[in-house]
């Protein structure tokens, strides 16, 4: 009784927040409208071109031209429910994911949207979506859930990223940050329960599911190099996964995890992972990652985390925890000190050195918190 109370003096603090002005569209079947849809809970940031887009709760979609000073709302939305993923290959062409294992689709640079794939009956979401372009591109979810389209989403046709009878849930989906580069263009990655990770080379046809040696989720992942990617994992720890040649040496103290193509065309070719751990200094789950021009990570996490990493030249990550402690979703770098966070609230902007700067100045009345850790 006593979580069943605190659910809902929740939902009210939450609709007395949002519904100030706002139309909440009631047996419409379309999204909530609000002038302050950017100020409920965003659940994932993406952008493209100039344009940055938001997805979140009761079907909401924003958009901002500006680097987050304004926020536009979709115009015409047919979802009400939460929405979790947002990839858009172009601009004027995006794909979202959410509840009921729905997909949207938006022509128009996201102004209007359509249902693309809904099982009402499945009663479990699409958690992440990755687009590889206007064509080809991976749904995933709760339970295993896995979908693939290869004509923009006309059809989704199930696939099989893991066959495990527990069926996981697959947490996110991404691809390499570098696709320009011919040899990544066809390179795909997906992180979830179980501390499994996933890697595909032909666009998500045929996958590989890799045991890391960690026990809890990864929420997040992201590759940051030829080879590697950072799984962001629960209570701060962050997985390096490292691929090395079949005949390469593997440093003997590192975990170690082989897995071979079953199918398709690369049946039978095999890759060798190794593992490395990493703490960024405080015990909040971690829930998204984006590079910076200078070749850092930015990450974001619960309970107000943002952390950067330099693997390269300073070898040091940098944490802080923001005063309002609250929980961000998604992180999209606006400069090289300068982040759009999302999350709890909504949008907010976000300065490492701002908080660096509390944190020390005894004049300081903020509530920022900030730490410093060397990667050895």
């Amino acid at each position: 009784m006593k979580t069943k109370f605190v659910i809902i003096i929740c939902n009210l603090l939450f609709l007395t927040t949002f519904s100030f002005s706002s139309q909440f569209n009631l047996g419409t079947e379309f999204a909530a409208k609000s002038p302050n849809a950017h100020k409920a809970l965003i659940n994932a940031l993406e952008k493209s071109g100039d344009r940055i887009f938001g997805v979140g709760v009761h079907g909401i979609i924003v958009y901002s031209d500006d680097e987050g000073e304004t926020w536009t709302q979709a115009k015409e939305v047919p979802f009400t429910k939460t929405l979790t993923d947002i990839s858009c290959p172009t601009q004027n062409k995006c794909w979202a994911t959410g509840h009921d294992a729905t997909i949207l689709h938006s022509y128009d640079a996201g102004e209007t949207w359509q249902i693309q794939y809904q099982d009402v009956e499945f009663d479990a979401p699409f958690l992440s979506i990755h687009m590889y372009d206007d064509y080809e591109g991976v749904a995933i979810g709760a339970f295993a859930l896995s979908l693939r389209t290869a004509n923009g989403g006309i059809s989704w046709d199930y696939l099989f990223i893991d066959d495990d009878e527990f069926q996981p849930h697959l947490n996110y989906t991404y691809g390499d940050n570098q696709a320009w580069r011919k040899s990544a263009q066809n390179e795909g990655y997906a992180v979830g329960e179980l501390g499994k990770y996933y890697v595909t080379d032909d666009r998500g046809l045929n996958w590989l599911a890799i045991e890391t040696g960690y026990f809890g989720s990864y929420w997040s992942g992201i590759k940051v190099d030829q080879g590697q990617s950072l799984l962001l994992g629960m209570s701060g720890n962050i997985t390096i996964a490292t691929l090395y040649e079949l005949n390469d040496p593997v440093p003997p103290d590192k975990a170690t995890a082989i897995a071979c193509y079953e199918s398709g065309y690369y049946r039978g070719d095999c890759k060798v992972y190794a593992f490395d751990d990493l703490f960024i200094g405080t015990k909040n789950s971690l829930t998204n990652a984006n590079l910076l021009d200078d070749g850092r990570i930015v990450l974001s996490g619960n309970g107000g985390v943002i952390s950067v990493i330099d693997m390269v030249r300073e070898k040091n990550i940098k944490t802080c925890v923001r005063s309002d402690r609250l929980s961000n979703t998604s992180v999209i770098p606006l400069s090289i000190d300068t982040f759009l966070i999302a999350g709890e609230s909504g949008m907010r902007k976000h300065s490492m050195q701002e908080c660096y700067q509390n944190f020390v100045s005894e004049d300081s009345t903020s509530q920022d918190t900030f730490y410093e850790i060397s990667i050895n």
